[in-house]
């Protein structure tokens, strides 16, 4: 694999078996990491999809156009609140 499109791929067939609240925990495994790439630009994406999916609600850490990594969240509802 060598393209973030790939990565995408390749990470959104992981995500789609898991439950929310194994999501929401992978999420929670990304956040403070400073490192980037093209792999976990495509894991970032693939993770921000299958929020949209299943209609889990992130505007508490971020948009359409991009998602906070900086809080642990945890989500009630279809909602996801920020762990202060």
């Amino acid at each position: 694999m060598n393209t973030v499109i790939e990565y995408y791929q390749y990470f959104k067939k992981d995500l789609v078996k898991l439950t929310n609240d194994e999501l929401v925990n992978r999420f929670n495994r990304e956040v403070g990491i400073r490192a980037f790439g093209i792999a976990r630009q495509g894991y970032l994406w693939a993770l921000e999809e299958e929020f949209d999916k299943r209609k889990i609600d992130y505007s508490n850490i971020g948009n359409n156009k991009s998602i906070s990594y900086k809080y642990v969240v945890f989500l009630k509802g279809k909602k996801l609140y920020c762990i202060n």
